[in-house]
C-alpha cells in the first residue's frame, strides 16, 4: 500500500477489468470479493500501465464516502460502489464524525457530519452501504 499518503482509505485489490475510452477509463478492481469501480483518465491507465491482474491499492478520501444504514442495495443510484459493512467505530466531535467500517479487504473511513450519524442514528455494530462515486476513486500501483 501506499504508506506516505494522508488518505486512510487504502485498500488492496486485482484489477479485473479495463474499460478503456477516449478520454477516461473504467477500471473494475477486486477486493477480497468486492467489486470496486474507478473512473479515471485513459493517460492514467497508459502511465501505470494498468491491466487485467495487476495488483493496486484502492484509494478513497474519507470525505468522499457517504453512508447509508442497513444492507440493502440501491438499484436507483449512480453510484457504482455500494459496498456492504459494518460500523466498528463512531467517535463525534462539534460539528463532523469519523466512521469506522469494517469492508470485505479492510476498513474504510467515512467522515460526515455530526448531524447525519445522529440523524442515522449510527452506532458501533450497525450494517451500513458504503456509497462512492467511481470518480472518487483513486489507483495507485
Amino acid at each position: 500500500m501506499a504508506k506516505d499518503l494522508s488518505t486512510r482509505n487504502q485498500l488492496m485489490g486485482t484489477v479485473a477489468n479495463v474499460r478503456t475510452g477516449s478520454i477516461m477509463a473504467e477500471v473494475e478492481i477486486d477486493v477480497d470479493g468486492q467489486e470496486f469501480v474507478a473512473a479515471v483518465t485513459k493517460h492514467s491507465i497508459e502511465r501505470l500501465g494498468l491491466g487485467k491482474g495487476d495488483s493496486v491499492s484502492v484509494l478513497v478520501k474519507a470525505t468522499e464516502v457517504m453512508l447509508a444504514k442497513g444492507s440493502k442495495s440501491y438499484e436507483e443510484l449512480t453510484t457504482r460502489n455500494q459496498i456492504a459493512g459494518k460500523v466498528a467505530a463512531v467517535e463525534t466531535g462539534s460539528v463532523m464524525a469519523e466512521v469506522r467500517i469494517d469492508v470485505a479487504g479492510g476498513e474504510l473511513v467515512a467522515a460526515v457530519t455530526k448531524h447525519s450519524v445522529e440523524r442515522l442514528g449510527l452506532a458501533e455494530g450497525d450494517d451500513v452501504v458504503v456509497l462512492i462515486k467511481a470518480t472518487e476513486v483513486m489507483l495507485g500501483k
